[in-house]
């Protein structure tokens, strides 16, 4: 009961409306299939990128290109300056493999594991979304890191477009995908997402796959904008963020002199979080950014959130105070 009267007080009726709805969606239109049959499902589509079936390179040459990139550091190829690097992510700066990957004649421990898997399955078992949602249309894939997402997308989709604003990922995802063959249906640009908010992003795509980003954000607003007013009508954005458990509508900042694990000497540290969501704050983002049908949820498993909104039509943005108050 406490619960209940805290949400009843921290929510607009509108909130309200929304909130009793997309609960009643998530009772009644749930996946019907068992997480662990969409984990396997999705472990079979990404295990066609073994060394069996790389194109216009040799299993050597590709072992030795991946290899020679782990554990580089550069801090030139991103740009920053030789009084500024002390504050940026150690990530950024020395090249870490993301995900878990059986090349065949090799495999990489990655340090998020098999997330690129696991997350993809938690999406479709906790909204009502099936692969077909995905099936031939197009994807932007928001901050791709070593690859595996966008590599397990292309499985699934038309095309994906994957974004990524460490140069030195960017280059590794677009040589993943000249080597295995799917660079006829991926691409991969070196962007910032507030680079995004350009007329060649607009109403450009069917799907925005947004997990791990928005808390490091400093304007986790604007984003949602900029990815909103990517979306064709229709569309949808699937989001997932470090969160609070809490029914209230607050964040948590951090901000980038807090880091949570690792060490400084070996430049492995996590963190550099900026606001960290709960389910009903990310909820008010998303609507305040012009997404409808909104759903999110906490997700006991992982401690984290996870978000489901819809682009029904291209609606206006509240602009006083907005950082670009020129966005579309």
């Amino acid at each position: 009961m406490k619960r209940v009267m805290s949400k009843l007080y921290d929510s607009s009726p509108r909130e309200l409306v929304q909130y009793a709805a997309h609960m009643a969606t998530n009772l009644f239109k749930r996946s019907t299939k068992p997480h662990d049959e969409i984990t396997g499902l999705l472990q079979r589509k990404f295990g066609v990128y073994t060394t069996s079936n790389l194109k216009g390179v040799t299993a050597e040459e590709f072992k030795r290109s991946i290899q020679s990139r782990i554990g580089t550091v550069d801090a030139e190829i991103e740009g920053y300056r030789e009084g500024e690097i002390e504050q940026q992510r150690d990530l950024s700066i020395k090249f870490h493999w993301g995900h878990n990957h059986d090349f065949g004649d090799f495999r990489l421990e990655g340090r998020m594991g098999n997330r690129h898997i696991n997350l993809l399955a938690d999406f479709l078992s906790l909204f009502p979304l099936s692969l077909d949602d995905i099936q031939g249309k197009h994807v932007l894939d928001v901050g791709c890191w070593t690859g595996g997402t966008t590599l397990l997308l292309a499985t699934i989709a038309k095309s994906v477009l994957a974004i990524e604003e460490a140069k030195k990922y960017a280059e590794t995802v677009s040589f993943l995908s000249r080597s295995f063959g799917v660079d006829d249906r991926v691409s991969v640009k070196p962007l910032s997402i507030y680079e995004c908010n350009a007329p060649e992003f607009f109403d450009q795509f069917d799907v925005v796959y947004f997990p791990g980003v928005i808390y490091h954000l400093s304007d986790p607003l604007l984003a949602l904008r900029i990815l909103f007013n990517s979306l064709k009508e229709g569309g949808f954005i699937l989001v997932e963020s470090a969160g609070i458990n809490s029914q209230k509508p607050i964040c948590q900042f951090d901000g980038s002199l807090v880091w949570h694990s690792g060490e400084r000497e070996r430049m492995n540290r996590g963190g550099w979080n900026w606001f960290s969501p709960s389910p009903s704050a990310l909820f008010r983002m998303m609507r305040e950014a012009g997404f409808d049908e909104v759903q999110t949820r906490w997700h006991y498993g992982t401690k984290r959130v996870y978000g489901l909104g819809r682009k029904v039509s291209q609606i206006g943005i509240c602009k006083a105070g907005l950082s670009v108050p020129s966005i579309r």
